[in-house]
């Protein structure tokens, strides 16, 4: 196993000038298996790592960069359900992640939640990535109802710690693949659809960088988009093929559970879309796709769309969305590099600083409220009952606590 890797900047076939560098880290049993799924899913791409606990598990991952992490914790036989068990074991071997991220431009996080590595690691890494400079994207897949209530709540917390750590956060719910399955599919063949789902995330925003376009998106739009969503972000995406294959993408996109069949687009603040298809792709087939949704979208929505080219996809198209359902008017703020803070907490850095510096008075002359004391101390009347969840997310706690922000203002 390694501990580093370098990244290129340029393709594993040195075909081409690769202008950003990406890296896709996948954490925890799930997640590692997620990241194969991804590797296999293209024949060149960005660099795919597997960083886990469970060294049997680790060993058996088809990735050539893994890190064990965490052998004085867990002595190599994982996490055992335990997310503060794996976050320890994430602490341990911090260095060697630093050394793994190294200056990529774009760090893809894929996890599933609900385990110890998984929801103790993950937001370790996503903090790390950030603090060295990367634009973090967690793809989280989310448990099953079956899985107990047990694996939902770690489930909960660790995406709560993800969303203060990583620039956005695409959650997959993993009971909505029961609407994209058959109800005979055997629970491996389920897994592998979740797997999929993650792999069609990260392929569908990486072939934005990788393969010219006839409309071409760029990675300050993608960042843009990331910083001002509020840290939460939901995807979904389409395939066609043969005769019909727009109209195919397009139906498949506007009825996926991931979108509340076309919901989310219809409410959201804004969204980028990415059109995927072979040398063939038409204008006029992006006009139908865009017609289309244009018809569903709030007309204030802002769109960042793109048309992208790939010879592999002849025949073939995929639409990828990615819906903001909050535009922030402030970009949020990377923590300074310096004492690793707390994977607990929201921080001030994540915050644009009101005050100022330290020391100095307040701008124009304005008196400047301070930060809010409102975080509440456990569930209160809900203690005792099982949350309320929705897209993930526990509907029982206030929306600032949901989304990790801190109130405060100025008069």
């Amino acid at each position: 196993m390694t501990a580093s890797l370098k990244l290129s900047d340029t393709d594993p076939r040195g075909e081409r000038t690769m202008p950003y560098r990406i890296l896709v880290v996948g954490v925890g049993t799930g997640g590692c298996h997620s990241a194969a799924h991804i590797a296999a899913e293209w024949t060149e791409g960005p660099l795919v790592a597997a960083v886990d606990t469970d060294e049997q598990a680790l060993e058996a991952t088809a990735l050539p960069e893994r890190i064990l992490l965490g052998r004085n914790v867990t002595r190599g036989f994982g996490a055992g359900g335990d997310l503060q068990t794996g976050r320890l074991a994430a602490e341990e071997d911090s260095a060697r992640l630093r050394a793994l991220i190294g200056a990529a431009d774009l760090v893809f996080v894929v996890t599933a939640l609900g385990g110890g590595t998984g929801s103790g690691a993950a937001p370790l890494v996503a903090r790390l990535a950030r603090e060295q400079g990367s634009l973090v994207i967690a793809c989280a897949a989310l448990p099953f109802e079956f899985e107990g209530d047990q694996r939902r709540e770690a489930a909960v917390e660790a995406l709560r710690a993800l969303r203060t750590h990583a620039d956005a956060v695409i959650s997959l719910p993993n009971q909505r693949l029961l609407e994209l399955v058959p109800d005979q599919t055997s629970l491996a063949a389920a897994f592998a659809a979740s797997d999929r789902m993650l792999a069609m995330a990260v392929l569908g925003l990486w072939k934005l960088f990788a393969h010219s376009g006839l409309i071409n998106l760029n990675f300050s739009d993608l960042k843009n988009l990331m910083e001002r969503s509020g840290g939460v972000c939901c995807f979904g995406f389409g395939e066609g093929r043969g005769a019909g294959r727009m109209e195919q993408a397009v139906e498949a996109l506007l009825r996926s559970p991931l979108l509340d069949h076309g919901n989310v687009i219809a409410q959201a603040d804004a969204f980028l879309l990415n059109i995927l298809g072979g040398p063939e792709l038409a204008l006029m087939e992006v006009q139908q796709v865009m017609t289309r949704l244009h018809a569903i979208a709030r007309p204030d929505a802002r769109l960042f769309m793109g048309a992208t080219v790939d010879e592999r996809w002849q025949g073939r198209i995929m639409l990828t969305v990615l819906a903001a359902e909050n535009w922030m008017a402030g970009a949020r703020v990377k923590p300074e590099d310096g004492t690793p803070e707390p994977l607990s907490e929201t921080h001030d850095a994540d915050l644009p600083d009101a005050a100022g510096a330290p020391g100095q008075p307040p701008p124009s002359g304005r008196t400047v409220q301070g930060q809010l004391n409102l975080d509440p101390q456990d569930r209160g009347w809900f203690g005792n009952v099982n949350p309320t969840l929705y897209h993930g997310e526990d509907l029982d706690l206030p929306t600032y606590v949901r989304r990790g922000v801190k109130l405060g203002g100025a008069r």
